[in-house]
């Protein structure tokens, strides 16, 4: 039998709700409502993590974050052999395109990829001098501007320069973040295959800030002068006010926030739409497997929240899972409990390639879990030059830096964190986990307890305790200035 292609569609920040699969009032999402129609949708998926890093080394390692250490390192080690690095040694040929650059080698998610195409870059090369990069990939330097020298030396300085100049004039489109790139490499890089490959495709539209198109963000605003607002603004810097208390984004506000959300989803559906109209003229459609799955979601105001920080709760880590292809059920819809992470062993079990003991494939009759985990490592405090930006105080943060942990069952989530904070939801009854039930549902908490010291022991990870949090070093506005200057921040 001819080995399958395999497909893997992620999209970034992507809720379940603003899918039309999943019951979005709007019709956002014709593409995947196609696909989910002739193939298996998942109601309850679940990401291991509510952020990019921690939760893509789960899809592409089959491994909690916990095993991996990758929330707390910030790297994901070359021991935790990938699933590109698996399929690449069963013969198959990789390729992924991304525009976040989480993706970058410094943290260790590209692994076993013959080609990993940066859409954050104009020119393709080895060093990466993202504002992520320059803050997450050298920890231990007292500036950042260290970090740029160190690395704009390396490698192709000329190239380096370029991608520099490129986002300082803005050559990178900022209402396109890499969506109208991708289709392009993608059919160069599948049409060149002569063995069975590996396609990761990773769009971040709908990941703050949110500036689609304009003719997609007029199609969705009953406010257009609010809307133009909103686009022109800082949205990191309205986000983090908000969240914080310090200044609140009113119902109008929140309202048009929501819409150009809406408008990110439904460009970003229409790319995907492209990509699999194209798999389908050029004959690749029928024996490719096609997975298409969220990272991890967006907070929309749920608890004071906006984006994907800070939190556990269902908007985050909620998401869609559609799989299509040969021999997979044609529009059945499952409620079985999963997890992001089962993607690994789905995807080595289709391709004939060996299975780890901790792999385990979402097309198995057994597929339901008892309980999915996710995880929150302690979030880093916003550098002094964020901090400035968005006009808070590193108080204004407290309530926020903890771990958490949730474990969740068909009916209840526990959540704990390093914080000691316990909090128990009763999901059937409150699906917006508005009501803590820790006092009041005694047996249901000593029951997921016990689920969670199980996978404590299952994982190896030990109990739960408070964290000390890191402050990140600190720049001078003088030095902030020259970095500005240099293109290496925004």
């Amino acid at each position: 039998m001819k080995p399958l292609n395999i497909l893997l569609i992620v999209l970034d920040a992507t809720r379940t709700d603003y899918c039309s699969c999943y019951g979005a009032v709007q019709p956002l999402t014709p593409a995947l409502d196609q696909l989910a129609a002739n193939g298996l949708l998942f109601e309850r998926a679940y990401a291991s993590a509510p952020w990019t890093l921690p939760a893509m080394s789960a899809i592409l390692t089959g491994l909690y974050p916990t095993q991996t250490g990758v929330g707390e390192k910030r790297v994901l080690d070359p021991e935790h052999q990938t699933l590109a690095s698996r399929l690449k040694a069963s013969g198959y040929a990789t390729f992924a395109i991304s525009k976040n650059s989480w993706f970058s080698t410094e943290f260790g998610l590209p692994q076993g990829f013959d080609v990993f195409h940066k859409l954050w870059q104009l020119l393709q090369t080895d060093v990466d001098l993202t504002e992520v990069n320059l803050t997450q990939a050298y920890p231990a330097e007292r500036n950042l501007l260290i970090s740029a020298a160190k690395g704009a030396m390396r490698g192709n300085v000329l190239k380096n320069a370029v991608n520099l100049a490129s986002r300082r004039i803005k050559l990178l489109n900022d209402s396109d973040y890499g969506a109208r790139r991708t289709l392009a490499p993608v059919k160069k890089w599948i049409s060149a295959q002569r063995t069975p490959w590996f396609a990761m495709v990773h769009y971040l539209e709908a990941h703050l800030e949110y500036k689609p198109p304009v003719a997609w963000a007029r199609r969705f605003s009953d406010n257009w002068p609010l809307t133009q607002k909103l686009l022109a603004a800082d949205q990191l810097r309205l986000c983090y006010r908000h969240i914080t208390g310090v200044e609140r984004l009113t119902p109008d506000e929140l309202h048009a926030w929501r819409q150009l959300y809406a408008a990110e989803v439904a460009y970003q559906d229409h790319a995907m739409g492209q990509l699999l109209n194209w798999l389908k003229q050029s004959g690749y459609y029928d024996d490719t497997l096609i997975i298409v799955v969220a990272d991890h979601g967006e907070s929309m105001d749920e608890h004071g929240l906006l984006a994907h920080l800070y939190s556990l709760h269902e908007p985050l880590i909620h998401v869609p899972l559609v799989i299509h292809g040969p021999d997979i059920p044609c529009g059945r819809r499952t409620e079985a409990l999963v997890q992001t992470q089962d993607i690994f062993g789905t995807v080595l079990a289709v391709a004939g390639a060996a299975m780890p003991p901790h792999a385990r494939s979402l097309l198995d009759t057994n597929v339901d879990r008892r309980y999915v985990v996710a995880e929150y490592g302690a979030p880093r405090m916003p550098r002094q030059e964020l901090l400035k930006r968005f006009d808070l105080q590193a108080e204004d943060f407290a309530p926020f830096l903890r771990g958490l942990t949730a474990l969740r069952t068909k009916q209840h989530k526990l959540v704990v964190s390093t914080a000691g904070d316990v909090e128990l939801f009763d999901l059937q009854n409150d699906p917006a986990e508005l009501a803590n039930q820790a006092e009041r549902m005694p047996d249901a908490l000593a029951d997921l307890q016990a689920m969670h010291a199980e996978w404590q022991a299952s994982v190896g990870a030990s109990s739960i305790a408070p964290t000390t949090v890191v402050a990140p070093p600190t720049v001078t506005p003088e030095v902030a200035e020259r970095l500005k200057a240099l293109g290496y921040l925004d």
